[in-house]
């Protein structure tokens, strides 16, 4: 999709501040109709779009003093990118506050061995399934961020910090590239997990398709459906995906406990739905939990939590305060 060069011109305008009412109407109306469908969100809080909204703005307010303070030329960096890129970057918003927060303040083009890109992110609380210019999508899982070629189109390659699922659209004229800390993955047609976690292994995970994956040393890996490569110390390891594992049910809405010890229990609900969980743990709490919960708000959640293992608890907002009994 192209943008008018009128409407250039009025996001040149937002971005300085200068649109005016019918201007800013003009861009709702071209975004409502053309854009909606360009970025799924999955809100674990059950937060509306206008509450998303309201936060979003928020966050823009505080920022608004601190890039006034600087120099310009991220802006003006910004109105100088492609329309089809100014067109893909506002596929990540529900608004056009969401718009402005994204293009102000988490795109950034830079230059790296001649090409530019363009970095989208996901915060906590929420996924976000990314729709790339050539009909591929991308799953932002919690903290995890995507550095996309600027020339997409003639270059599918992306840099990737956190974890992604990706389903890939075929194209044999032009692989698809993911960069991790340690490897390049490369594809033409599939769908495949990366995590790529601080202090720990990375991990290529195939769902689908052939994938091949290659290290710093030119080692590369085939690895075929149901197959994941372990990557840690300048080693990899090919194996089987054990059967049940929970490893893409993240990508379906579904959070899973596996012999999960208290601490990191809480560390995952604070990630998964936008929290900071206030709690009592100690050592003498050694209590382990395993179970599935697809699609559960905080309050049930914890609430089944409560059957097996004692606790009580208030919400309020965003802040939880939690509090362990004795494990049974």
């Amino acid at each position: 999709m192209r943008l008018q060069s009128s409407l250039l011109g009025i996001i040149g305008k937002i971005l300085r501040g200068k649109a005016s009412p019918s201007e800013m109407g003009q861009f709702n109306q071209w975004y409502d109709s053309d854009l909606s469908d360009g970025l799924e969100i999955v809100d674990h809080r059950g937060r509306s779009k206008s509450d998303i909204e309201k936060e979003i703005f928020f966050k823009i307010r505080q920022r608004t003093t601190q890039i006034q303070k600087t120099d310009t030329s991220k802006i003006r960096n910004i109105i100088k990118l492609s329309p089809v890129w100014i067109a893909a970057s506002i596929f990540l918003f529900l608004s056009v506050g969401i718009l402005l927060h994204q293009l102000v303040y988490e795109q950034k083009p830079e230059t790296t061995k001649s090409l530019s890109f363009l970095t989208f992110e996901n915060g906590t609380g929420m996924f976000k399934k990314i729709k790339l210019p050539d009909g591929s999508t991308v799953q932002l899982y919690h903290n995890s961020q995507i550095q996309v070629a600027e020339n997409f189109s003639e270059n599918r390659y992306l840099k990737l910090s956190g974890e992604a699922f990706f389903d890939v659209r075929r194209d044999t004229i032009h692989p698809f590239r993911v960069e991790s800390q340690n490897l390049v993955t490369e594809v033409l047609g599939t769908s495949f997990l990366i995590q790529n976690l601080e202090n720990a292994k990375e991990v290529v995970a195939v769902k689908s398709g052939l994938v091949k994956v290659s290290d710093q040393a030119d080692t590369s890996f085939i690895l075929e459906p149901n197959y994941l490569l372990d990557f840690s110390n300048g080693s990899g390891n090919v194996r089987e995906i054990p059967e049940n594992a929970p490893l893409f049910a993240w990508t379906e809405d579904v959070l899973v406990f596996e012999n999960t010890d208290m601490s990191t229990m809480v560390s995952e609900l604070e990630d998964w739905y936008g929290v900071t969980i206030e709690h009592n743990l100690s050592k003498q709490i050694s209590c382990e939990i395993s179970g599935t919960f697809k699609k559960q708000s905080l309050e049930n959640l914890l609430e089944l939590i409560n059957y097996s293992i004692p606790i009580t608890y208030q919400i309020n907002g965003n802040h939880v305060s939690l509090h362990f009994k004795n494990c049974p």
